[in-house]
């Protein structure tokens, strides 16, 4: 039989801030009400503090079809089910698994749920490409039965104490409670739903959903110690980033419209926000006075949110000294995993090449040594520099943190056929040949390889970085400011005629259809030449994207044919309701409710990348090229995972195209290392796989 079930929770630590783990081992944490479903049966509730007369008023009310049960559970079915391995399904499986088999579950009896029990409805959302919010989910599929709305605002007074830090009861909230309970019980309801209208998750996936669940449940030891250390520093820096701020004002940095109000009144009136891009935008204009510069700098670097991971960390550390449950499985639609908590996939990239010595040095709390050590450097960006170094190995022991080499670019080159590029990624494997970014700049200017600058090379690495999906002069310039590159060293490039003339040509159409973003001319035009002569060197890749886009659109124009590109290696059909890309190791994206506008633009129902809100949004052949490449490398990512967990060598963490073993010093060498991650699986059979290996006792960058 399947059992739906579905908990709600009272605590006194805040789930948001501190994460599920930290969340569910806190002795206040207990269970409000569960409530549970045998197939498409009746909803049955369970509220371990309820009475008769909350029973007979619940059945009065309705929302309720099942037993409606209080007190005691003693032996039951739902016990017997869960000690003999049976299936659990539920929406977020890990909060259920978690909560249930902490201080909550135990205090009333529940049989420990292992990871292969669960069935998590929302993991199978997301890897339909569905929202992962239950509510979104059920509005986006139109199931019969959605999430209740009624009972939203019980809950959440409910599941946490009261102002005055008292815990609401029954007694005192009867009315609320008869509120809670059906709440419950239509999330039961409304994740059957969901569930049936969802593809199948297949037996792979279900096994890679339960090795993350593992590496959650590992989680990685914090050094608290250095986090306070940080912590001090960064509050002393503040304080004196706030003074400074007050005698230039008179106004806090912390004080967001009253600073907005004195640089509009005291030299910039142009002002929009305070928002982090406006400012830095306005740090680099010309057209801003200079006080307004300083304070406005002054202010960004009080709000810095990269320094905000160390509070996070030690909010959200286990009573152990590890912080759990940093993963979420299929965060994006392509299959990549992203994070929570303290976002390992988003933390600042470090500005000095020595963050151990950062980290040592922080122990003196001597903020002047800090800036003597790196003089140059803002000292909040030294701190940033450091969040990584947070994470730690446990005493004899070492993370092994090798990272796939240029990963992204080579499946374009393989799955494409992009044969120079191939063969300059075997010949710098073999020591034989110039990394690609110097490659990559030297076969867009026709010039020799051993005569690229380092300074060529940066753009040779900004082009392979920024150019791969279709890009143009917007993902340069992002891609250039990430990288540091300034722009005005590109003016004297040595561009061909013919290639300026094109350029200059589509700078004209750019102003017209206002698509030049402002930028100087001659900037943006070298930019749109660099653009050119990428493309110029890759016809092969620039020919993917527009057989990608040819063949999505003939399969939601033909549904049930497949169409297949770049040697059948990526396939297109519409089944159901979805457009699915099957990817070279047989694993599908999807894309919901796929149509052809008039303008035969190919949109679907999907997360807008700029809004974040389920939406219609569009794709075109770049796009679905970084769909199937970022998708392709999470599948290699995993094979790995799976290797050194086969070898025994457990994964605690994982970040982008890097898997994070947590080990005894020595025990697994370099050379199992390049075995387990330069394994070709048969799908992608020619790949020219190679990784940069790490390892030390703090996880680094």
């Amino acid at each position: 039989m399947k059992l739906t079930i579905d908990v709600e929770t009272f605590s006194r630590v805040n789930l948001k801030k501190a994460g599920l783990y930290r969340y569910a081992e806190d002795e206040s944490t207990d269970l409000l009400c569960v409530c549970w479903a045998w197939d498409d049966g009746p909803v049955f509730a369970w509220i371990p503090t309820g009475d008769q007369a909350l029973v007979e008023a619940l059945n009065a009310a309705g929302g309720i079809d099942g037993h409606i049960l209080v007190g005691s559970l003693g032996e039951c079915d739902l016990f017997r089910h869960i000690r003999s391995g049976g299936e659990i399904h539920a929406w977020n499986a890990a909060f259920e698994r978690q909560v249930l088999n902490a201080p909550a579950g135990k205090r009333y009896g529940f049989p420990t749920i292992s990871i292969e029990q669960t069935r998590c409805s929302m993991a199978r959302s997301r890897h339909a490409s569905m929202p992962g919010a239950l509510e979104d989910a059920a509005n986006a599929l139109n199931t019969k039965i959605k999430k209740r709305i009624a009972g939203i605002n019980a809950m959440r007074y409910l599941c946490k104490p009261r102002a005055d830090g008292s815990r609401p009861t029954i007694a005192e909230e009867r009315d609320r409670f008869l509120q809670l309970v059906p709440y419950c019980a239509d999330d039961v309801r409304a994740e059957r739903c969901v569930d049936s209208e969802l593809p199948e998750m297949s037996a792979e996936e279900i096994r890679v959903y339960h090795l993350d669940q593992k590496i959650n449940d590992r989680g990685v030891r914090v050094d608290l110690a250095a986090v306070a250390d940080m912590e001090y520093l960064i509050d002393e820096y503040k304080e004196q980033l706030k003074a400074k701020c007050v005698e230039l004002t008179g106004v806090a940095p912390s004080c967001l419209a009253a600073l907005s109000a004195w640089i509009r009144a005291n030299g910039y009136p142009g002002l929009e926000n305070l928002q982090a891009d406006t400012v830095r935008q306005l740090v680099d204009r010309t057209d801003v006075p200079e006080k307004i510069k300083t304070v406005l700098k002054i202010f960004g670097t009080y709000q810095m949110k990269a320094v905000a991971k160390h509070p996070a960390m030690r909010e959200a550390v286990c009573k152990d000294g590890r912080i759990r449950g940093m993963l979420q499985y299929y965060g994006a639609a392509t299959g990549r995993f992203s994070s929570f908590i303290v976002q390992i996939h988003n933390l600042f990239r470090p500005v000095i090449d020595d963050p151990e010595t950062a980290i040592e040095a922080a122990r003196l709390r001597d903020l002047d040594w800090i800036r003597d050590l790196y003089p140059g450097v803002d000292p909040m960006k030294v701190f940033a520099s450091c969040v990584r170094g947070m994470l730690i190995a446990d005493e004899g022991k070492e993370f092994v943190f090798p990272d796939f080499a240029g990963i992204e670019a080579r499946w374009n080159a393989w799955l494409f056929n992009e044969e120079w590029k191939i063969e300059a990624y075997r010949a710098y494997d073999r020591r034989e040949g110039p990394d690609l970014y110097v490659v990559a700049y030297a076969r867009a200017f026709n010039v020799a390889p051993d005569s690229v600058t380092k300074i060529q090379r940066q753009v040779g690495k900004v082009l392979e970085l920024a150019m791969g999906y279709g890009g143009g002069v917007g993902a340069f310039v992002k891609m250039a400011a990430t990288n540091r590159l300034d722009l005005n060293s590109l003016l004297g490039a040595p561009i061909p005629e013919g290639i300026r003339a094109a350029a200059e040509h589509n700078y004209e159409y750019a102003v017209e259809q206002g698509r030049d973003a402002g930028m100087d001319r001659d900037i943006w035009i070298v930019c749109e030449s660099l653009k050119l002569l990428w493309r110029e060197a890759h016809p092969k890749i620039v020919k993917g994207w527009k057989d990608l886009e040819w063949a999505a659109k003939r399969a939601v124009s033909n549904p049930g044919t497949v169409t297949d590109v770049a040697g059948g290696k990526i396939k297109f059909k519409t089944e159901e309701r979805w457009l699915v890309m099957r990817l070279p190791s047989g694993r599908k994206i999807r894309y919901f409710q796929p149509r052809l506008t008039k303008d035969d633009v190919l949109v679907y129902q999907g997360v807008d990348t700029a809004s974040r809100k389920w939406s219609t949004t569009s794709t075109y052949g770049g796009k679905l090229c970084e769909n199937e490449d970022q998708g392709g490398c999470r599948d290699l990512l995993v094979g790995a995972l799976f290797g050194f967990e086969d070898l025994g060598a457990p994964v605690v963490m994982h970040v982008h195209d890097e898997p994070v073993m947590e080990v005894p010093v020595g025990t697994l060498s370099d050379e199992t290392v390049k075995r387990i991650m330069c394994k070709v699986p048969l799908w992608a059979t020619g790949f020219p796989l190679a990784i940069e290996g790490h390892r030390g006792f703090r996880y680094r960058k």
